[in-house]
């Protein structure tokens, strides 16, 4: 899956603050990311398992189910896409958010047949600011 990525504006006061306030500077730092990536994780599930879903309706195997609109988080249909999604520290500065299904890049980003039905955009996107403070926050306590 490509990554959606939540970028620090101001890399350098967080390298600085490191240097200037060591190990607690880094451990904080590490804890805002860490929160924020968890928090970003339910709310990509909470979008595809309970997001508003104004597709087309079908039927399968007696089931019926409703897809996702354009624009809209994917419909859950059996739930594979819900197991996938994982949440992976990198190393301490650093998480992955994803899923191991292939189909889930062609979900977040369209394809030339469809349209993008987003989970984990709207989700970075909300969770931007609460980042920015708990790193903010985190760099605060590390000061002496």
């Amino acid at each position: 899956m490509r990554e959606i990525s939540i970028k620090v504006e101001n890399v350098k006061a967080v390298q600085d603050a490191i240097r200037l306030y060591g190990a607690k500077a880094e451990r904080n730092i590490s804890r805002a990311i860490e929160a924020t990536a968890l928090t970003i994780n339910r709310d990509v599930k909470d979008l595809i398992d309970r997001g508003a879903k104004s597709g087309r309706l079908y039927r399968r195997r007696n089931i019926e189910h409703r897809a996702s609109a354009p624009g809209q988080a994917p419909a859950t249909d059996n739930g594979d896409l819900l197991i996938s999604i994982y949440y992976e520290r990198n190393t301490p500065l650093s998480v992955t958010v994803g899923s191991r299904l292939a189909y889930a890049d062609f979900l977040e980003f369209g394809t030339v047949r469809m349209e993008p039905r987003r989970a984990w955009l709207p989700a970075t996107e909300k969770n931007r600011e609460k980042f920015n403070r708990l790193l903010e926050e985190g760099i605060r306590k590390a000061a002496p």
